[in-house]
């Protein structure tokens, strides 16, 4: 595999897991009600703990999509 055929896996790659994570994001600021209750019901959590254990997901899928897509492919495309 060539640097060039690299660069071009990581930035689709990037760029299907940034629209993944905006659907994701969409959906949640869309259906905030529903899924409070459907976990409500599930598993009786509390709203609070919906809410952090979601960003937290979040935040961790974002940076590691930063760190294995976005930051190898700025290395290859700017410094190689």
């Amino acid at each position: 595999m060539t640097v060039e055929e690299l660069r071009a896996l990581l930035g689709w790659g990037a760029v299907c897991n940034i629209a993944f994570l905006s659907g994701i994001v969409f959906l949640y600021l869309t259906y905030r009600d529903a899924i409070y209750r459907l976990y409500g019901q599930c598993f009786d959590i509390p709203t609070e703990t919906i809410n952090a254990v979601l960003f937290g997901a979040l935040v961790f899928y974002e940076l590691t999509i930063f760190a294995f897509f976005v930051m190898p492919y700025i290395a290859l495309r700017f410094f190689v």
